[in-house]
């Protein structure tokens, strides 16, 4: 390897204090690898020592940020497409459920008939990212990579914009004629009291400073806008099961590693009022971490169970049941006064 390609794959680290109190005093939380793309060194966790936040300690240098996605990394290698707008039981649902413009409501026995069948698969994983229609339907995804989300609910009906940080996914998207600025929260130059939505699915933990980017967002948001942000959680059953082999760790490019309690705190110190969150079931995250696990391990059981669906499944259903998974979605509102 050239000493070029070494550089590539070696980040310059600095120590940070705790982004909720400030503090730097804390205690070592867990240590490991960069799994997902193989960037060298071992990257350490800690615990803040007075409110118990876990943090990336130390972090990459904000310059370096950028070579923690290369090109391999898996959410900017999506292919940018324009997919067709929702039919059949899903466009029924978000226009008499969701208020999506997308055709006339029923009546409203109609309505309370169908709900009980509808509702729980709008919110299965597959519908929980059609959030509400609300105002004029702007909508800014922060955090976009190259714009499938924006993509997806522009054809839904919503004036959707996307932001992300590095320059090679936001040009893909553009190409494809999608709505994409490159820059980052705080810092970019958005007009305030804007946006009816502001979207953050997986982004928060991957900011240097998320209290600052939660308020940045609040400011775009107009009076009684909502923000949806979804993030894993290090207080699931299998963050606790597998540790630094969790699939939801991802050092070092989640900087911030959240628990229900610690991002709950995060929005209502920034100004948001908590709506509520929801559980997500995702056995993608039981899969992986056994793979990783057999790549740590070698035993073929590991490797067995990374290959299971079923075991998958099950893994998710009980975390569901205890409320540990290992992703929650959380709606906020920044209030009307």
């Amino acid at each position: 390897m050239s000493e070029s390609d070494q550089g590539e794959r070696r980040l310059r680290l600095r120590p940070v204090p705790c982004d909720y109190c400030g503090a730097e005093e804390s205690e070592p939380y867990l240590s490991g690898p960069d799994r997902l793309c193989g960037l060298e060194g071992e990257f350490h966790v800690v615990r803040c020592a007075r409110c118990g936040l876990l943090r990336t300690n130390p972090q990459p240098v904000p310059e370096d940020l950028p070579k923690a996605y290369p090109a391999s990394y898996e959410v900017h290698e999506a292919s940018v497409r324009r997919p067709d707008p929702p039919t059949g039981w899903l466009r029924w649902a978000l226009v008499n459920y969701r208020n999506y413009p997308l055709g006339k409501r029923a009546p409203a026995p109609v309505r309370a008939l169908f709900w009980p069948v509808l509702i729980p698969r709008l919110r299965h994983r597959d519908g929980i990212a059609y959030l509400p229609y609300e105002g004029e339907g702007r909508m800014l995804d922060f955090g976009c990579g190259v714009g499938a989300y924006v993509a997806r609910m522009r054809a839904a009906g919503w004036d959707a914009e996307g932001m992300d940080l590095v320059a090679e996914p936001v040009r893909a998207g553009r190409e494809a004629g999608l709505p994409l600025c490159q820059g980052t929260l705080p810092g970019a130059d958005l007009p305030s009291s804007h946006y009816d939505v502001v979207t953050l699915w997986h982004v928060l933990e991957h900011v240097p400073r998320p209290k600052a980017t939660l308020q940045a967002c609040r400011e775009i948001l107009k009076p009684g806008g909502r923000i949806a942000v979804v993030s894993p959680m290090s207080d699931s059953l299998l963050a606790d099961r597998f540790g630094s082999c969790w699939y939801g760790l991802d050092v070092p490019r989640h900087l911030t590693h959240f628990t229900q309690a610690t991002l709950a705190r995060h929005l209502e110190a920034a100004g948001f009022g908590l709506d509520r969150a929801v559980p997500i079931r995702r056995p993608t995250f039981a899969r992986r971490s056994f793979r990783y696990l057999a790549e740590e391990t070698g035993r073929p059981l590991h490797h067995r169970l990374g290959r299971s669906r079923l075991v998958a499944r099950l893994l998710s259903h009980v975390a569901r049941l205890l409320r540990r998974t290992d992703e929650v979605l959380f709606l906020a509102r920044r209030p009307e006064a």
